[in-house]
């Protein structure tokens, strides 16, 4: 809704910072809710206050920003923007409107301080005489008693419940509107829900269970697919729909009744088998190679462990551990794909790498004094049209400070060489060594470019001559590609 943003707060929990996105918030209930863009610092100190549950008189004394800041190729980097007036809270505001199409929500992290005042008892005893939470408040008239009060839904057994607003009072002053749109299923959210009510087959006898809950559709799904690869048996999908999935035995109606039902269940956040027959009566055999049943991401899934454990991993030792565990031989292809999808989830993938390289660069030269880290960045172009405020990379230079340190010690002489990446973005490695008295070869820079190209030589031998080889009289050894030869006479030979 134009004018408003969504708010999510952190209370009572933590700030965790140098993560791969900056600053990070977290604490064990967060949440959320709608508020004006026009709202003042009070309005806001004053709704945080009264969404006290803890029977406390409470002040805010400290409220932080998850300021979102774009650096290199549209990456978003978090710091901390302390909110204390006016001022900053509008500002706040504005960088949520320059960057909500890719931060949707605004993040606070919020401390509290307690309060001692007299007569705080007789507010928070509400239960044993209700009467107490007026006697600091001026007014007496019924229009103000019945609007401290709200009608609350039904329950299960069809009575209404009434929920009183005064159980949050914490001070008299009236609810502020925005309060009322309190996201309350949010607020009681798990912290992680991916993980949450996670159900898996008995492993006693394979069997499902009416009532087994599950953290998501695709969880529920893939239970249901191991457990038909593991038994060579095969299912139609008769109903899936993003709130069911119904599944029954291929040979149904012919021999066999095996059918299962899940459904979201939006009260318990989770989904829930709700009709099951139990094990097959078909005959039971091998699946064929054709089965889709075990595709790709089914066995990206189950070897994620093996991958996290051992990223070079041969991809005949994925297939012979898919063999023991589903009894079935599967395809190189089929397995190399599978190696690429865990490595992507375990891991990250390409874009993922390319997205993290600023971030990566900008911690080793912070936490390694001395390092170098140099990145070149190009237009994206769509068609003839230049995209505005979009860089793509380039080429990369780095070294890190004990290489620089140990070129200082080594003979004046550095060789420099390419290499062809063979990844899913075939680019060319260029590094150069040198040599220490003991005739060890010491790595002294490196650098990622787009091939031996005489443009991506110079940019090389440029920074390696900056900042790594600064003194005069260094000989240098290379293959004589016209590349390099041509980037030297560019740079005038020195």
């Amino acid at each position: 809704m134009e004018g408003t943003a969504n708010l999510v707060v952190y209370l009572n929990g933590e700030i965790i910072r140098n993560t791969h996105e900056g600053v990070r918030f977290v604490c064990q209930n967060p949440f959320s809710f709608v508020v004006p863009c026009t709202m003042t610092l009070m309005e806001l100190q004053n709704g945080l206050c009264q969404s006290m549950e803890n029977g406390m008189l409470m002040t805010v004394s400290r409220i932080l920003y998850r300021n979102p800041v774009i650096v290199f190729g549209g990456l978003i980097q978090f710091d901390t923007m302390p909110i204390t007036d006016e001022g900053s809270m509008q500002n706040m505001f504005q960088i949520y409107r320059q960057t909500q199409m890719r931060q949707s929500q605004i993040e606070l992290y919020v401390e509290f301080e307690s309060v001692e005042t007299e007569g705080i008892q007789n507010v928070l005893d509400i239960e044993d005489d209700r009467a107490a939470v007026y006697e600091g408040i001026d007014s007496d008239s019924e229009e103000d008693f019945e609007a401290t009060y709200e009608a609350g839904d039904e329950d299960e057994d069809g009575d209404v419940e009434v929920e009183t607003a005064t159980e949050n009072i914490v001070s008299p002053m009236n609810v502020p509107p925005f309060m009322r749109e309190l996201d309350l299923d949010a607020m009681h959210a798990p912290e992680f829900p991916k993980y949450a009510n996670i159900g898996v087959a008995d492993p006693e006898d394979g069997k499902f269970r009416i009532g087994m809950e599950y953290s998501s559709r695709k969880s529920v799904v893939a239970a249901i697919r191991r457990y038909t690869i593991v038994r060579g048996v095969d299912y139609d999908v008769y109903e899936s729909e993003p709130q069911t999935f119904y599944a029954k035995c291929k040979m149904y109606g012919r021999g066999c009744d095996w059918l299962i039902r899940a459904s979201l269940i939006r009260k318990k956040d989770c989904w829930e088998i709700r009709r099951y027959n139990g094990r097959h009566t078909c005959t039971m055999g091998t699946i064929s190679q054709d089965n889709s049943k075990l595709d790709s991401d089914t066995v990206a899934d189950s070897i994620m462990p093996l991958v996290e454990t051992d990223p070079s991993i041969k991809v005949k030792s994925i297939i012979a551990e898919v063999q023991s565990r589903f009894n079935y031989t599967i395809s190189y292809r089929k397995a190399w794909l599978a190696k690429q999808k865990s490595i992507a989830k375990v891991f990250g993938g390409w874009e993922d790498s390319y997205q993290a390289l600023p971030w990566w660069l900008s911690v080793m030269v912070q936490k390694i004094r001395g390092s170098v880290g140099q990145i070149e960045t190009r237009p994206l172009y769509n068609g003839n049209e230049e995209a505005q405020c979009v860089k793509i990379f380039h080429r990369v230079f780095w070294s890190f400070n004990p290489c620089v340190r140990a070129f200082r010690h080594c003979k004046p002489l550095v060789q420099v060489d390419g290499t062809h990446l063979y990844g899913k973005y075939k680019r060319t490695l260029l590094v150069a060594v040198a040599q220490d008295g003991n005739q060890n070869i010491v790595p002294i820079a490196f650098a990622l470019v787009e091939g031996e190209t005489a443009d991506a030589w110079h940019f090389f031998l440029r920074n390696l001559r900056m900042h790594i080889v600064r003194k005069d009289g260094v000989g240098m050894i290379s293959d004589r590609h016209k590349s390099i030869r041509t980037a030297v006479n560019r740079s005038g030979g020195e």
